[in-house]
């Protein structure tokens, strides 16, 4: 009766285990195939093309992120400067990445984009 018992045991171990990776698989690819990001890359140049007069456009006027697809805005500076959007600093060689918890309208600033605003549209 003890080898019967210890073979239901590890019958039920295996099939917990079974689930739970199967389950895990399952929400990794859900998540995967649900989440956009949009991502703004600053190229190098962009701040000494700007000092000069130079006008560049890295971002649309306005742009429509969703929560429902778990939309995400990933700003990477590849320049060799800072570059401000909104509150926020970006330095050469980071990124910025927001995530919206609710829907509202958001504009920002761009040092790149001297007098000019993005707007930031975030619906469910």
């Amino acid at each position: 009766m003890g080898r019967q018992r210890v073979a239901i045991v590890w019958a039920a171990l295996a099939l917990v285990v079974g689930l739970g990776l199967g389950w895990a698989v399952w929400l990794l690819h859900e998540t995967q195939t649900t989440a956009r990001s949009y991502i703004v890359r600053v190229p190098p140049g962009t701040a000494a093309r700007s000092a000069v007069g130079a006008q560049g456009e890295l971002f649309p006027q306005q742009l429509e992120l969703k929560l429902s697809q778990y939309d995400t805005l990933i700003v990477r500076n590849d320049d060799s400067e800072p570059v401000t959007i909104g509150p926020y600093r970006i330095e050469p060689g980071q990124r910025f990445v927001q995530h919206y918890a609710g829907p509202g309208t958001f504009e920002l600033v761009c040092s790149v984009h001297a007098g000019k605003r993005l707007r930031i549209v975030v619906t469910r």
